[in-house]
């Protein structure tokens, strides 16, 4: 998305901390809504201007904190062309921002990325008028605000996954201190086929385990973004499905959600195993790729598995069929040569500043990676009886007063049969999958936790619209 951000009047001084935090919200909102092709306008003013707005357009005779006019309310509207569309304009008063931050008792920044969102809600037609309306807003509020990892009532929340940063680091993350002018920036996808190692990649390269992993094909089923961040840059990696021919809608869906990611990124790693020749889904991926016109790294993963000499017949053999921009052999699992993998990378970064605060790694909700660890579990310890009809949604998790987590999940499957294999006799098999489960989410966390875990069976479930849509499935939420 193109966020154009200016004041009004010209002399008022808003910091380059004001200009980046509106920036990044609204880009957020762009990637979450799927509106990243559009423009948006955004004005900093004073209490002034802002009133004088609101007493022209809206016949309210004071200041206040954010308006927002929509493309259809504007007087003279400007076409952006083929290339997307204007949603509209914001106007957010840094002064009333000021003032309301101190009210609450949180920092400026945090006001004006909750003052952006709400903006930008309104433009994409949520509203607050009715109370329904009005709570429904408010959800898709604490949705972006908690993707963005920020909190607006809890100025002392950290963003999901991390232990206190130190004192230092978690005054810089705060601040949002200037960076460098030679700092880049950008968002990179993670493309391969099923199995090749794209989430131990990028959970190596963060050093947290937030992609799940496993030996089956088709592991990763949504699009999850993880954050690296250094003191030169930060790389905002796209782990996405593997592409491959659908069977089913969650199928279908897992390719779109893979295919759609290679228009939002600056970059693209194509990752490919090294202990397999190309094949016609190799093919299949690079024909979509030429038609990206975006540079193109070719990883070529678990070189651990092979000689040495091997590798250049391998890597030889997919420069013949592709102009690649790199080429880094590498081992994700041994973390080998993942230091030249960065360096390279880099170079096709833009200059810019960071997009999110340094010491988060990913934009999901804690209840969406915690699904996803048990999912885990289930996929590793059921084998190939119970493949990809298992989904998993998180329906409470409940600090207690003594520091533990209380956490609700219900597995779900497609048949009676799986239902059975999922519970085990006399639950031991249910109880395994919360056992191993629970370690990582405790790591996740930080804390202990009490997992409670339920199997129920939703007939067919990868191939109903509506169930998909509601477990998370064929939409950006």
């Amino acid at each position: 998305m193109e966020v154009i951000i200016s004041n009004l009047p010209e002399e008022l001084e808003a910091s380059s901390e004001c200009i980046k935090i509106v920036a990044a919200a609204a880009k957020k909102v762009s990637m979450l809504y799927d509106v990243t092709e559009s423009e948006v306008s955004i004005t900093l003013t004073d209490n002034a201007h802002i009133h004088a707005l609101n007493k022209k357009y809206r016949g309210i005779d004071r200041p206040t904190d954010v308006l927002s006019f929509a493309f259809s309310e504007s007087e003279e509207p400007e076409v952006t062309g083929a290339e997307g569309e204007t949603l509209g304009d914001i106007i957010i008063s840094v002064e009333r921002a000021r003032e309301q931050a101190e009210e609450y008792g949180h920092s400026l920044r945090r006001e004006l990325a909750f003052l952006t969102v709400h903006g930008m809600l309104h433009l994409l037609g949520y509203d607050h008028m009715e109370e329904q309306d009005r709570i429904e807003m408010e959800e898709e509020q604490r949705y972006i605000m908690e993707a963005l990892g920020i909190s607006r009532e809890d100025d002392d929340t950290l963003p999901l996954g991390q232990a206190p940063a130190s004192e230092k680091a978690q005054k810089a993350a705060l601040s949002m201190e200037p960076v460098s002018e030679d700092h880049k920036s950008g968002f990179l996808a993670v493309i391969g086929r099923p199995n090749v190692g794209k989430s131990t990649l990028i959970n190596t390269l963060i050093g947290q385990k937030i992609a799940i992993m496993s030996d089956k094909p088709q592991t990763t089923q949504t699009k999850i973004l993880c954050i690296l961040t250094e003191p030169d840059a930060q790389i905002v990696f796209l782990d996405t499905p593997g592409i491959h021919k659908p069977k089913h809608k969650l199928g279908e869906y897992m390719v779109k959600a893979a295919e759609g990611t290679l228009k939002e990124v600056d970059a693209i790693l194509f990752v490919v195993d090294a202990t397999e020749k190309m094949g016609p889904g190799e093919r299949y991926i690079l024909e979509r790729l030429a038609a990206t016109k975006r540079p193109v790294i070719l990883v070529v993963n678990k070189i651990d598995k092979i000689e040495r000499e091997q590798a250049l017949p391998i890597i030889e053999s997919y420069k013949d069929k592709y102009d690649f921009a790199g080429i880094v052999p590498v081992s994700a699992k041994d973390a080998v040569n993942l230091d030249s993998l960065l360096t390279e990378v880099k170079k096709y970064l833009p200059k810019g500043p960071a997009y999110y605060p340094a010491d988060m790694v990913t934009d999901q909700p804690e209840r969406l990676i915690v699904a996803e660890l048990i999912r885990e579990k289930v996929l590793e310890l059921t084998r190939d009886e119970v493949p990809h009809a298992i989904a998993v949604e998180t329906d409470e998790m409940t600090a207690r007063s003594n520091g533990d987590m209380y956490i609700r999940a219900t597995i779900f499957v497609e048949r009676d049969s799986q239902k059975g294999i999922v519970i085990g006799a006399k639950g031991a098999m249910l109880r395994q999958i919360g056992a191993l489960a629970r370690q990582d989410i405790e790591t996740l966390l930080g804390s202990r936790v009490f997992l409670d875990l339920w199997v129920k069976v939703k007939k067919d479930w990868r191939n109903r619209d509506g169930i998909l849509h509601n477990l998370g499935f064929g939409n950006e939420r």
